[in-house]
């Protein structure tokens, strides 16, 4: 599969550039055919709202939210987040499904994306994914390692045994158990270390042996 994005035109009114519009299907796709996603992707500020607007609303589709921060409530100023108006023209998916104070990782996204992506495939209509998070998108069409979930209790001990010694422990300990992932992970970079680690103990076998990606199948991007 290849992904095939689309950057906003700044220079058109409409904020749907004829090239667009002439690339995407006038007519439901063929029933042998794999259902097609849109990717409308640029930064804050370029008209990806706009442009996903417009085409949904002359192709008939839904847009699929790929931003690490609208996915949070109540963390609207700032982020260019859909205002409700906009919500209120297209369906709008992914877009506070869950609280600040909880966790919420790439994994989780690519996850619920690629349900909604059916979801909406199933309806007869054209998801549109709309956003400027890399790493959501990445991982929603290459796939991500889907390893064991947060051990709480076992980072709660790593934390404290951190703590107690100096700032290469981490890093010692995962390069015993999985040379491969402490090679590319800084010895300072906490989080990743923990999680190398916490993946290695409940898996059973290295990070480094068990990442298998998944990719996104059943659609044309």
């Amino acid at each position: 599969m290849t992904a095939k994005p689309v950057s906003p035109d700044p220079t058109s009114e409409s904020g749907a550039p004829g090239g667009l519009a002439a690339s995407l299907p006038d007519s439901p796709p063929d029933a042998g055919r794999e259902p097609l996603v849109v990717a409308i992707l640029g930064p804050t500020g370029s008209g990806k709202t706009a442009l996903s607007l417009s085409v949904a609303e002359q192709f008939g589709g839904e847009i699929v939210s790929c931003d690490s921060v609208a996915v949070y409530r109540g963390m609207d100023l700032g982020t260019a987040k859909p205002s409700l108006a906009e919500r209120a023209r297209v369906p709008h998916h992914l877009i506070d499904v869950t609280d600040p104070d909880q966790p919420f990782t790439a994994g989780e996204y690519s996850r619920r994306a690629r349900a909604t992506l059916g979801e909406i495939a199933a309806r007869g209509r054209l998801p549109i994914v709309t956003g400027g998070t890399g790493l959501y998108l990445r991982a929603l069409i290459d796939g991500i390692f889907s390893g064991p979930g947060r051990q709480e209790d076992l980072r709660a001990r790593l934390q404290r045994s951190h703590a107690r010694h100096n700032a290469g422990w981490l890093h010692r300990v995962l390069g015993r158990l999985d040379p491969v992932s402490a090679a590319r992970i800084h010895a300072n970079d906490t989080a990743k270390l923990m999680r190398a680690i916490e993946v290695c103990i409940a898996a059973g076998q290295p990070m480094s042996a068990a990442q298998v990606r998944d990719p996104l199948q059943g659609f044309r991007i």
